[in-house]
């Protein structure tokens, strides 16, 4: 009887032991296709700051957009990441929004729920029934009780962090964007409006914002900041809609930052949103984001127009941001009377000591660029991380800016280029009241860009190709401009209505992609283009490349896709892929390399006629470049990683 119980046991465990050597074994074989891991290169430091905190001890978090969490022990002069215990999806990075204490528990709010630390951050504990998108500034303290505001699920609140319960009575289907108080009174800010609730009423009701009139006009900067793409969760407003951004408190006075149109601003309350006084200087041509207080100093951030301090509770405004390189700051921390620390979309964290009248960058350390492009020319590597162009030229161990003309002109670098030895950027630069895109060439004597040519028709830039002195610019949905070097005006090539997504050129033809998956050539007289292929429809194609006679074409649903017929048919590539959403397209003589959304980057293996991984790498990786033996991966999230290829 013994016997028969047992032998179904070791039945099993042999079973089980097989299992685990085949596991073993195709580990061991991934391991050994690549014998190496990747490097995270010294940056580029900076990225997108989206909540910024300090401790009743000074110790200072900062929260980003896809890198988790960093810490400071030194007042912002260094930061360490702390994620230990932070979950997230693959290839979606950590997002975190929202910090506050009580007592010895240390509270952040994420994408994906609410987490606790009682070890000063070292360690992160889920919070298993808030597993629920927590709003920026989402978590108040008040006394003994934690009230969390989440995107989705209202506001949840807590006596002792065990268990938690809604609270909702009044704010039914609003989506919290803001959640904050004045002394024990606390206050919701949604996309329809504000809504109050006192300590002792069981219920939310609206704050009186009918204090301007509403207008569906957005003005050229809110515009430009949609059909650029860089806000993409802006819609038109509605003549009816009032979207609060933002809160802050002084004593008495409650201050409410929203979004309406052309009626964007800041207004004040006595008496806790019975009444108005706005109070938004005409200087605030652009959003507000983010407001803060110290004392009886009020701060004000905005989307594009920098920092505005006043004095005197609003009435008066001047602007403080000498040397502030990114003028759209998300986050507003004031420490002390003199000391003020922001977060900006992709700059990092810049600190004052000097009550905001001058600033320095504090990223040491914190890595959370999305590097978008990257080149080299000679024995450089260029990154471009939005509103900065960075370069290295010791393998990436430090990053230096390119210096930019016409500061403080704000910049965001759409694409780089490469022709003859030069490197070309194209780029949309933003001033007070007006938006135009153009091209820079590289000047790599003095390491700054010299404008080439702008228009102010492409504020949507997506895609840059030179040939000879011709210049190629896809937007999005303005078509393709091209320039001749010398000429004084850009000429409309036509595909108007299209999201221009690639552009790739072979024996002076122009190639294009779009985000429906055409691809389209244009005539050899320069004036038609002809749709040459519709095989990947749906499909936004990412890259375009022409490799010798080989025509290659990536895709984030299809994966990669050749052409040996100049694009007039196509055959997928895509042995070994489990992730079909690839991003860029890489090649280095006979070697050819892609990045993916979710599973790192692949080289093709001729011999074996499939694509094998490359180290392990988990991030989004939306560019590559080749650079004295080694790869490197520009990632969403993450900077610039590297790893030695041979040759």
């Amino acid at each position: 009887m013994i016997q028969q119980r047992m032998f179904p046991v070791l039945w099993i465990a042999a079973i089980v032991l097989f299992i685990g050597f085949v596991l073993q074994v195709r580990a061991d074989a991934n391991t050994e296709s690549d014998g190496k891991e990747w490097i995270q290169t010294n940056g580029p430091y900076g990225g997108h700051i989206r909540a910024l905190y300090s401790t009743p001890e000074g110790v200072l978090f900062a929260g980003t957009d896809g890198a988790g969490i960093f810490r400071s022990m030194d007042f912002g002069d260094s930061w360490t990441p702390v994620n230990t215990g932070l979950s997230y999806e693959p290839g979606e990075g950590l997002s975190v929004a929202a910090f506050a204490q009580k007592r010895n528990m240390l509270y952040a709010g994420t994408t994906s729920g609410l987490y606790g630390s009682i070890d000063g951050g070292n360690t992160w504990q889920h919070v298993p029934t808030l597993d629920k998108y927590v709003s920026v500034s989402g978590i108040v303290t008040i006394g003994a009780r934690v009230y969390i505001g989440t995107l989705q699920d209202g506001v949840w609140y807590s006596d002792d962090g065990d268990s938690w319960a809604p609270m909702n009575n009044g704010l039914e289907s609003r989506r919290i964007r803001e959640l904050s108080k004045i002394g024990i009174t606390l206050v919701a800010g949604t996309r329809d409006g504000a809504f109050r609730k006192r300590f002792k009423e069981n219920s939310w009701t609206p704050i009186n914002t009918d204090f301007v009139p509403r207008s569906i006009d957005m003005g050229p900067i809110n515009k430009a900041r949609i059909e650029s793409g860089l806000d993409a969760s802006l819609p038109p407003q509605s003549p009816a809609a009032i979207r609060v951004d933002s809160f802050t408190a002084m004593e008495n006075l409650l201050y409410i930052g929203v979004l309406m149109g052309g009626d964007d601003g800041i207004f004040r309350s006595d008496n806790e949103g019975d009444s108005w006084t706005r109070i938004t200087s005409k200087e605030m041509v652009h959003t507000v984001e983010a407001l803060t207080t110290f004392g009886t100093t009020l701060y004000a951030s905005t989307y594009g127009g920098g920092v505005f301090r006043s004095e005197d509770s609003g009435d008066s405004w001047i602007t403080v941001n000498d040397g502030l390189t990114d003028w759209t700051v998300s986050a507003l921390l004031a420490v002390s009377e003199d000391t003020v620390f922001v977060g900006t979309l992709e700059g990092g964290i810049f600190r004052t000591t000097e009550d905001g009248n001058s600033w320095v960058e504090a990223n040491t350390g914190l890595i959370n660029t999305s590097v978008s492009e990257l080149a080299v020319i000679g024995e450089t590597i260029y990154a471009g991380i939005g509103d900065k162009l960075v370069h290295s030229s010791d393998g990436g161990e430090s990053w230096q800016p390119v210096q930019i003309p016409s500061m403080p002109i704000s910049y965001h670098f759409a694409a780089l280029s490469e022709a003859g030895g030069k490197l070309y950027v194209a780029a949309t630069k933003f001033t007070p009241g007006n938006v135009v895109g153009g091209i820079f060439q590289l000047e790599v004597e003095h390491s700054s860009l010299v404008e080439l040519m702008t228009e102010r028709v492409l504020f949507g830039i997506e895609c840059l190709e030179v040939t000879g002195t011709t210049f190629y610019v896809g937007t999005q949905g303005r078509g393709i401009f091209g320039w001749e070097q010398g000429s004084d005006s850009w000429t409309n090539l036509g595909l108007k209505g299209n999201f221009v997504t690639a552009l790739s050129a072979k024996k002076n033809k122009i190639y294009a992609a779009t985000q429906r998956g055409e691809i389209f050539q244009l005539d050899s007289a320069g004036k038609t283009w002809k749709l040459i292929s519709s095989d990947m429809v749906d499909s936004f194609i990412s890259d375009l490349k022409w490799f010798g006679p080989i025509f290659y074409a990536t895709s984030w649903d299809n994966g990669v896709l050749y052409s040996t017929d100049n694009g007039n048919s196509w055959t997928p590539l895509n042995d070994g892929l489990e992730d079909l959403s690839v991003m860029t397209i890489v090649t280095d003589g006979p070697d050819v390399y892609i990045g993916t959304y979710y599973d790192g980057v692949f080289q093709w293996i001729e011999d074996k006629r499939r694509w094998e991984p490359i180290g392990s790498l988990h991030l989004r990786v939306d560019s590559l470049a080749v650079l004295d033996g080694f790869l490197y991966a520009g990632t969403v999230g993450g900077g610039v990683f590297k790893i030695p290829v041979e040759k």
